[in-house]
Parts: C-alpha cells; sequence; structure tokens
C-alpha cells in the first residue's frame, strides 16, 4: 500500500474511532456551510482551529541560551502544532495536488490555513481534531472616518509635527535618543519605499541582501537564500498577495510609517523616531479594501516573533459585528507577550456607545501591566491600546471608548462587565496626538492632515523606539508602567476615555531610567 493509500486508511480508522467513541465533530462557521452547499467547484480558503494551547507556562524564558531570540518559543509552538494538526495534514498530502493549493500553519494561534476544493474541505469538517473552522472571509476595519480634516498650510508646513512637539520627544532626541538601534514592525497596507523620509530608515532583511553564488541579487533572485519560508523578503512581506511586494496603494500604511519614522529628508520632520528602522509587513486593506484577513495579521505576527523584532505599531482593527475571532487574537497576543514584543494598536474610530464592544479585536486585548485604578484583574498580553487626542489634550469625539469584557469568550471569562454591573476592563489605556501632517504614499511629498487612532497609534510606536533606544531591555509590562505612570491627565483622569492619559515621551524616558538606576 503506498503512503496516500496508508494515509487516507489512516483518516479512515480515526473518523470510525470517533464514530464509536462518541467524540463530536467541530464546531463549522455557517458561512462556510453555506459556500459548501452551493456545489462550488471553486476552492474554498478555511481556516481550521484544532484542539486546545501549548501552556505557555511551561517555558520559563523564551530567550533559550543556545539559541537565537525566541527559538526556543517557536519550536515548542510549531511541535505542539503539528501535533495537533497531524491527522488533518495527513489527509491533505493524501489527497491530489491539484485539489489542494494552501496548507499555512498558524501555530501562533494552533491553527491551519487551508485552501482545497469543497470536496476537501467538506470531509475536513467530519473530522475529530480540529476544533472549529471558519470561512477565511475578510472582517471590517475600523477606519479613520470622522478623523481626517484638513490642517491649516501654517500648522502642516511646520518643520517639526505639532504631535511631536506634544509628546515631547523631540527634548527625548536632545539627550541621543531618537529610535536607532530599533526594528518597529508596521503592520498595515505597505508602504512608499522610496520616499525620501522613509527609504533610509526602510528594514533589510541581512539574509536576503547581496549576491548568491551565481552572481544575483538575492533581493529578487526568486530563492528563499535565508530559509524563512519566504521567497525575497527583503524588506518584509507581502500577506495579503503572498509575494514580496510591500509598495502600499492605499496611503495608511505610508502615513502610519511617516508618523513612526519619517526622518525629514523632504524637508518636514513627521517622524516621532527618525532613526528607528522600519519593517514594512503587508497585511490589510489592498487597492482599497475595507477589510482585513485575520490570518494574514497573525502570520505577521509570527513574522515579527522570528525574526526577533521586539515592537510593533499596527493601527488596525476588526469591527465586533464583523465577527472576530476574539479568543484567537488573545491567544496570539499573549504568545507575544511571552516573546517579549511590545504592540501598540488603535482604539478605533466608533466614539462612544456599543459598550462593551465598542473597541475592536485585537485592541480590546488586556496589557501588559495592569494600572492600579484598573478595577478588575485578568489576564495580560502584549497590547498597548491608543485612543487619541487633539491639540488642547481633549480626547477626539471619534477616538473609541471602553469598557471591554472577556466574560462571554469561553477561554477566557475575565474582566466582567454584567450589563453594566461591574466595571469590566478600562480601554484605550492611553491617547496620543491624531490628525497630523505625515508621508504620502505618492513617494514624495505629504498629506497635510493623517487623522483618526490611525494617526495616534504610530505616535506611541515612534516613543516606543525611543525607549528601547535608551534601553533595549525594556519589557513590555516595563513600557507599559512607564508610559501609564507618566501620561498627562485627559478629561480628569484614568477612564475609557484615553485611560491614563496622553502620553509624555520625556517624562516616561526619566522613568524608565531612573527605575534603571541610569540617572
Amino acid at each position: 500500500m503506498g503512503q496516500g493509500g496508508r494515509a487516507a486508511l489512516k483518516l479512515g480508522l480515526v473518523m470510525l474511532l470517533g464514530a464509536a467513541c462518541g467524540w463530536s465533530k467541530p464546531f463549522v462557521d455557517p458561512a462556510l456551510r453555506l459556500r459548501l452547499r452551493a456545489n462550488a467547484i471553486e476552492p474554498i480558503s478555511a481556516v481550521i482551529h484544532l484542539s486546545g494551547q501549548y501552556d505557555l507556562s511551561q517555558l520559563k524564558d523564551s530567550n533559550h541560551p543556545q539559541m537565537e531570540p525566541n527559538a526556543h518559543l517557536i519550536q515548542a509552538l510549531v511541535r505542539f502544532n503539528v501535533e495537533k494538526s497531524q491527522t488533518v495534514t495527513d489527509f491533505l498530502k493524501a489527497q491530489p495536488s491539484e485539489t489542494v493549493q494552501e496548507m499555512r500553519p498558524l501555530w501562533i494561534t494552533n491553527s491551519l490555513r487551508v485552501k482545497a476544493a469543497p470536496s476537501v474541505i467538506e470531509k475536513i469538517t467530519k473530522m475529530e481534531s480540529p476544533e472549529s473552522i471558519y470561512l477565511n472571509s475578510g472582517k471590517e476595519v475600523d477606519g479613520d472616518e470622522g478623523g481626517a480634516t484638513e490642517s491649516t498650510l501654517s500648522e502642516a508646513e511646520q518643520n517639526v509635527s505639532w504631535g511631536i512637539k506634544k509628546l515631547r520627544a523631540d527634548a527625548v532626541w536632545s539627550l541621543g535618543f531618537r529610535g536607532q538601534g530599533v526594528v518597529v514592525a508596521l503592520i498595515d497596507s505597505g508602504a512608499a519605499l522610496s520616499h525620501p523620509d522613509l527609504a533610509p530608515n526602510i528594514w533589510a532583511n541581512l539574509g536576503e541582501s547581496g549576491f548568491d553564488e551565481n552572481g544575483q541579487d538575492k533581493a529578487i533572485n526568486g530563492k528563499d537564500d535565508d530559509g524563512n519560508g519566504f521567497i525575497d523578503d527583503a524588506h518584509g512581506w507581502n500577506f495579503e498577495d503572498g509575494n514580496r511586494d510591500v509598495t502600499d496603494v492605499s496611503g495608511h500604511g505610508s502615513q502610519t510609517a511617516g508618523i513612526v519614522g519619517g526622518m525629514g529628508a523632504g524637508g518636514r520632520v513627521t517622524g516621532v523616531a527618525p532613526k528607528a528602522t522600519l519593517m514594512i509587513l503587508k497585511a490589510c486593506c489592498n487597492a482599497g479594501s475595507t477589510e482585513m484577513f485575520e490570518s494574514n495579521v497573525w502570520e505577521a505576527y509570527q513574522y515579527v516573533i522570528q525574526k526577533g523584532v521586539r515592537l510593533i505599531s499596527m493601527s488596525l482593527s476588526a469591527k465586533h459585528n464583523s465577527g472576530p475571532s476574539y479568543s484567537k487574537w488573545r491567544r496570539a497576543s499573549e504568545v507575544l507577550l511571552k516573546a517579549g514584543v511590545i504592540h501598540i494598536n488603535s482604539a478605533g474610530n466608533r466614539g462612544g456607545g456599543n459598550v462593551p464592544f465598542n473597541v475592536g479585536a485585537p485592541a480590546n486585548n488586556p496589557p501588559p501591566w495592569l494600572h492600579p485604578l484598573q478595577p478588575l484583574n485578568g489576564g495580560l498580553t502584549s497590547m498597548i491600546t491608543i485612543g487619541a487626542t487633539d491639540e488642547n489634550d481633549t480626547a477626539r469625539f471619534y477616538s473609541s471608548s471602553g469598557p471591554v469584557t472577556w466574560e462571554e469568550v469561553s477561554e477566557y471569562k475575565d474582566y466582567e462587565y454584567s450589563s453594566g454591573a461591574k466595571l469590566g476592563l478600562v480601554k484605550p489605556d492611553l491617547c496620543a496626538p491624531s490628525e497630523v501632517p505625515s508621508t504620502s504614499m505618492d513617494g514624495k511629498s505629504y498629506t497635510h492632515s493623517f487623522g483618526g487612532t490611525s494617526s495616534a497609534t504610530p505616535h506611541i510606536g515612534g516613543v516606543m523606539a525611543l525607549l528601547l533606544s535608551a534601553q533595549p531591555s525594556l519589557t513590555p509590562a516595563e513600557a507599559a508602567e512607564a508610559l501609564q505612570n507618566t501620561a498627562a491627565p485627559v478629561e480628569g483622569g484614568f477612564s475609557n476615555r484615553c485611560g491614563a492619559g496622553r502620553v509624555d515621551a520625556l517624562a516616561a524616558l526619566e522613568y524608565v531610567l531612573k527605575k534603571n538606576c541610569k540617572i
């Protein structure tokens, strides 16, 4: 009997044993069931969530002394994912090659993304090993509605953006910290790599740089020179299209990149950390789309961990009504915390109302450090959620307000809200300036005003680059503590409008250095 026959026999035995032992079939997303019932022949992309999660507490330190950063964590999660997916992967490998187009491991959530013929997906829905199976569909992104008004000409022409001055980031520059030595992973719609403010700061993957043995440029030779599973990922990766092209076609990513690390070569300094290095991870909003695919972002997270990057700036969140996979977003954020990654994320632009579901995913994940005034305790993740403020330290009307709750997510059941009887989890954690000048996607000029919490968030991505430049060993918890304990109060103090307040970069740096006995 050949390998395919043995795999098919194994699958049949597993399914037979499942029936005999009373195993239940996985939950199947209603949208996926509709696609399967349509009897279409086009391949279906599905995300298969497998049973269980690796116990992260078994890993005392994600940085094993004999391994690269996070290698021990990655190996443990990959092994667990391989074990849990064995039945599914054996089955898929036994299918005719033309019926299975993709099989990607999502070890960060213990999942698989599979693109295959409907008949293949149908058989997987009858297996025992998956926990649930969802159609790989886009989730509605919480856009920048109401937050992109034009600045006055005099404001737009300022040499240094008012947001930088409000944060006192320029005072940190005078101490010698401009983000040098820090890589910031920008998970967004790509970036204008040729913009004079961005080009000097774009990350270069050393494994895909230089020339190969045939004298070809490794960045474009069509080979996976560094063996990481991505071909020619010279500056990052396009998780939307599965290729090296991280060019921005919507403008959103170029603008967030400019606020994190625009260095002013074009005449206007828009970047909070003008010497930071920008890793471009395109995972959303291709060709003007207002949707993101969760699995693309989770893959981007994996890339960040594999590359040992310590900081993510992400101005994306999925609205509650689009049905985000809350438990998987939180699990991914727990893994990022274990890997020592600081994740800065936008709160969204929905204003007030719809509590406790007003703040989208993953921005509703708990922070790595709980403020002393946070009324309820619960689990922690890498997430630091950012709202938006104006020139007068007043919360923007559109900035999404908490609280949020996890009481209805069976895997967690914490931060209770109970229809307002309890106070839930305060969100956002902090606020920052929005509606500021930034770089544009045309590769040469500037936008007069980029708004929403999408513009507030990269400000704090830049502030974190400044702090890491001064204190490279800073942990996510230490970062959140420093930012929150030194923030300028907004609208009366700690609340669901702006958390601990508007970030003060200089005060946060002084806090970090004092705590580490450096001043």
